[in-house]
C-alpha cells in the first residue's frame, strides 16, 4: 500500500518504516509509494505536499517564501486534487494539514515520548502494538457512518480531525486546530467551480499514463471517464452480469464510448464465481473495515482484469451519490429558519416521491432532523454493551462551524466516504492498481457544500448540480437518466452458494468481545437466503468488521518498523 508519515518534533530514538523512502532526517519524514514534492525555502524551511495536487512549481515556491501560517491554510485547499502538505519551519518543528474533506486521513501515535503521524493507522498500530479498539468497533457497527472524534479502529492511534492542522516545536506537545471555514458561493458559482476542479482532478491523475476509468452508464462514472478521455487514451470499463451485454446501463456505457473516441471500451462479464460472500478468506488488512469486504471476490477480479488491460491508474465514482443526491433534511432547515411555505411545499415533493404522506416529513423536520439524514435505530443483533460503549465514542456530528442541518450531514457523509475510500485505494494497491476517486476530493466537496443546500436537489432531474456542471461533455440520454440499474439480487444468490461460511462469521471475534448476538445475526442472515429483503449497508458492516478482526491479528506483518539513532 502506499503511506506517508513522519515524526512532529525531534526524537532522541526515532523508528521508520522498513522500505520506505526517508525525505526529511531531522525529525525524520518518509514515503512508501505516494506521489512527493519537496520544496526548500529559506532558512531552512521545507515543504512536502503528498499525492496528487494541482499546484505549479511556481505556485509552491511563492508559498514558501510567504511562509506564514494564513498562506499555508489557504495552501491546503487552494488546488484541485487529494493531497496533504507537511511544512518543516527549519527549526525542527513541524505542521502537518488533514484536508477538510477527509479523503487523506491522518493519524497519530505516541512511540518513545514522541508524536508519530502517518496517512495509515495500520501502520502505526504496528509500530505501537495497537489491538483493535472496541469502543470504535461499537461506534462502527451502531452507526457505520458516525462521526468518531479522537478515535481510530486501533486503539491508541487517534484520527486528526479533518479541516484540522497539527503542529509542535521545541519543547511543545503536538495541538490541533481548526484552520478550514466552509466557502459560500451561489449555485451558479458552485457549479463552474465543480465543473473546473473535478477536471483539474481528474488530469493531474491520469495526464500521461495508462489509465482506466469504471464505465458504468451512470452520471458519475461517465464524467470522470470522458473527463480522463480530454487528457489522452482511456480504458473505460463496464461491469455487466453473464450474458447480458446490452440494455440498460450498457448501453448507455457505449454511447459515453461512442462520444469520445479516447475511451477504449472494454466489458468484463460477472459470473458465479464474482458473487458477494465469494472468497471471503482473501480479504487484506486494510486502515479499517472496507465498504468491499463482502464483494472482496468481484473487486479482486475487477483489479486484475484492469492489470491485464495495462492501467496503472484507476479512476472510481465513489462518493458521487452521497455529494449530488442528498436526503431531504434541507427540511429541517426550512423549519428552523421559519420558511413555512418552502418546508410545506418540498415536504409534498418529497412525500410524492417516496411515495408516503408529508406528515413524518414535517415532524421530522421539527424534532427529529437526523432522521432526514438516514440516521436509525441500531439493528436488534447490537448488544446493549455495545451500545453503551459506542455512546461516547460517537457524535452526531463534527464541529462544522455552525452549519446548517443540511450542510452538517452533507459534509459528514462525505468526510465517512473519503475515509472509507481511502481503503479501497489499499486493496487497489495490493494489486499494484493506483485508484482515485475525485468525487471525494476537497475543492470537490467544497463546491457541493457552497451550494445554497435547498438548491442541490430536485424532484425533476437526477443529480442537478452534477448534469449542469457537465453539461456538453456527456450524450444528453446519459445527463437526463435516472438512477443506474441495481443488483441486489447477487446478495441474495451470493448468500445461499456460501451460506455455511457466512454464518460462520456470526460466532467470532465481535461475538467474543461481546459486540453483537450471533443468533440473531444467523437469523437475519437465514431470512435473506430464503429472499427477504433485509438491511443489507447495515448487516454488511458486521460481516466486514469481523473478517477485519481476524486480518487484524497480524498487523504486524503489514508494516515493519526499524529504530535508529537520532
Amino acid at each position: 500500500m502506499g503511506w506517508f508519515g513522519g515524526y512532529l518534533t525531534r526524537a532522541p530514538r526515532p523508528a521508520v518504516p522498513v522500505g520506505a523512502q526517508v525525505l526529511l532526517q531531522d525529525p525524520p519524514v518518509w514515503s512508501d509509494g505516494v506521489p512527493v514534492r519537496l520544496v526548500d525555502g529559506p532558512d531552512g524551511r521545507r515543504l512536502v505536499v503528498f499525492g496528487p495536487c494541482g499546484a505549479t512549481g511556481d505556485d509552491l515556491d511563492r508559498l514558501m517564501w510567504a511562509g506564514d501560517l494564513r498562506s499555508l491554510d489557504s495552501a491546503a485547499t487552494a488546488w484541485a486534487g487529494a493531497y496533504t502538505l507537511l511544512y518543516g519551519d527549519g527549526h525542527g518543528g513541524q505542521t502537518v494539514w488533514a484536508d477538510p474533506a477527509g479523503a487523506c486521513p491522518l493519524y497519530t501515535c505516541t512511540f518513545n515520548g514522541s508524536t508519530v503521524w502517518a496517512s495509515s493507522s495500520m501502520a502505526l498500530a504496528a509500530l505501537c502494538n495497537s489491538m483493535p479498539d472496541a469502543g470504535w468497533m461499537a461506534a462502527h457497527l451502531v452507526d457505520p457512518t458516525g462521526w468518531t472524534p479522537g478515535f481510530s479502529a486501533w486503539s491508541n492511534v487517534e484520527q486528526v480531525e479533518p479541516g484540522h492542522r497539527v503542529a509542535a516545536g521545541l519543547g511543545t506537545e503536538p495541538v490541533p486546530v481548526p484552520y478550514w471555514t466552509p466557502p459560500t458561493l451561489s449555485r451558479e458559482e458552485a457549479v463552474d467551480r465543480l465543473r473546473d476542479d473535478l477536471a483539474e482532478g481528474v488530469r493531474i491523475r491520469v495526464a500521461g499514463r495508462p489509465a482506466s476509468s469504471d464505465l458504468s452508464g451512470g452520471l458519475d462514472s461517465s464524467t470522470l471517464a470522458a473527463l480522463a478521455a480530454r487528457c489522452g487514451p482511456v480504458t473505460g470499463v463496464t461491469y455487466h452480469p453473464e450474458g447480458i451485454k446490452a440494455g440498460g446501463d450498457v448501453d448507455h456505457a457505449r454511447l459515453v464510448a461512442r462520444a469520445h473516441p479516447a475511451i477504449r471500451h472494454e466489458f468484463m462479464a460477472l459470473g458465479d464465481s464474482h458473487l458477494p460472500f465469494s472468497d471471503l478468506d482473501a480479504l487484506p488488512l486494510t486502515d479499517e473495515p472496507a465498504p468491499s469486504a463482502i464483494t472482496v471476490a468481484q473487486f479482486t477480479a475487477q483489479l486484475r482484469f484492469l492489470v491485464d488491460h495495462g492501467a496503472v491508474v484507476h479512476l472510481t465514482g465513489d462518493g458521487g451519490d452521497n455529494l449530488f443526491m442528498p436526503p431531504p433534511v434541507h427540511l429541517a432547515d426550512l423549519a428552523r429558519s421559519g420558511r413555512w411555505l418552502r418546508l410545506a411545499a418540498d415536504a409534498q415533493t418529497w412525500a410524492r416521491l417516496y411515495r408516503q404522506s408529508p406528515w413524518p416529513l414535517l415532524a421530522s423536520a421539527v424534532r427529529r432532523p437526523r432522521t432526514l439524514a438516514g440516521a436509525s435505530r441500531p439493528m436488534p443483533w447490537m448488544t446493549d454493551y455495545a451500545k453503551e460503549l459506542a455512546a461516547p465514542v460517537t457524535t452526531a456530528y463534527p464541529d462544522t462551524l455552525s452549519m446548517g442541518h443540511a450542510d452538517r450531514a452533507l459534509l459528514a457523509e462525505a468526510r465517512y466516504v473519503g475515509r472509507t475510500a481511502a481503503t479501497e485505494n489499499q486493496l487497489a494497491a495490493a494489486h499494484g492498481i493506483e485508484m482515485h476517486n475525485p468525487f471525494t476530493d476537497t475543492r470537490v466537496v467544497e463546491a457541493a457544500l457552497a451550494a445554497p443546500a435547498v438548491e442541490r436537489w430536485s424532484a425533476r432531474r437526477y443529480k442537478p448540480l452534477l448534469s449542469d456542471a457537465v453539461a456538453g461533455l456527456l450524450p444528453p440520454p446519459v445527463v437526463r437518466r435516472g438512477a443506474k440499474g441495481m443488483f441486489a439480487v447477487d446478495h441474495h444468490h451470493g448468500l445461499r452458494a456460501n451460506l455455511q461460511r457466512t454464518l460462520d462469521l456470526a460466532d467470532g471475534r465481535l461475538a467474543d468481545l461481546g459486540l453483537i448476538n450471533p443468533a440473531a445475526v444467523r437469523a437475519t442472515l437465514r431470512r435473506a437466503v430464503l429472499g427477504v429483503d433485509i438491511p443489507w449497508g447495515r448487516l454488511e458492516p458486521v460481516l466486514g468488521a469481523e473478517l477485519w478482526l481476524r486480518a487484524a491479528e497480524k498487523v504486524d506483518q503489514w508494516t515493519t518498523w526499524e529504530e535508529r539513532a537520532a
